[in-house]
């Protein structure tokens, strides 16, 4: 069986200020990358296989420095299935300006903004995306290094919470890392990860 561990990226000029981001990239803080220390020290003693990042800047940025914090030395496979929900027009809008335009998004499970994707579709490509990981190892512990959103929609379908409700309020730290069991489809397990 495999194990899944999953980190956020580092703090972004976007998450600092604010701003939402999903498909677009913004650069990490010049702090950024401090809560990955972090990350490191909490998977320091555990042997990863394999690790995959989001192919959006921001997410490789933090999961290379992962790598080099862990001594991991083979590839990390970027996927754009980890990506974080796409907000369409709503991207880089202050939140509390994007939320009074359209006061469904990020709550609203079915809400599509105009040239994005609902919370629905973005769920169902990251649980494909883990799927097929799934399908390709055995037995190996498999990090993740993505975005909030995608950490929302596993730990959501784990406890059985609709992804909108669950979505509302605080992004998952910078710092914070998840451990998930996915078999058959769902997610069996999901609890935070101390190390």
């Amino acid at each position: 069986m495999n194990i899944f561990y999953i980190a956020r990226h580092g703090e972004t000029e976007n998450n600092r200020a604010k701003r939402l981001s999903g498909w677009i990239d913004t650069p990490l803080t010049e702090t950024g990358l401090i809560p990955t220390e972090k990350v490191i020290a909490k998977l320091a003693n555990l042997h990863i296989d394999e690790m995959y990042s989001s192919d959006v800047g921001r997410a490789f940025i933090t999961a290379y420095a992962i790598a080099r914090g862990l001594n991991f030395y083979k590839e990390i496979r970027r996927l754009s299935g980890l990506r974080e929900v796409n907000y369409g027009d709503a991207a880089n809008m202050f939140s509390a300006e994007a939320y009074k335009i359209y006061p469904q998004l990020d709550r609203d499970t079915h809400f599509t903004p105009p040239n994005g994707e609902s919370l629905r579709h973005m769920q169902q490509r990251v649980f494909e995306t883990i799927n097929q990981l799934n399908n390709d190892h055995t037995d190996s512990n498999i990090l993740l290094v993505c975005h909030s959103g995608v950490m929302a929609a596993l730990k959501a379908s784990y406890i059985g919470q609709d992804f909108g409700e669950h979505n509302i309020g605080e992004a998952y730290p910078h710092d914070f890392v998840g451990k998930f069991i996915f078999e058959n489809g769902v997610v069996t397990s999901f609890v935070e990860f101390l190390g």
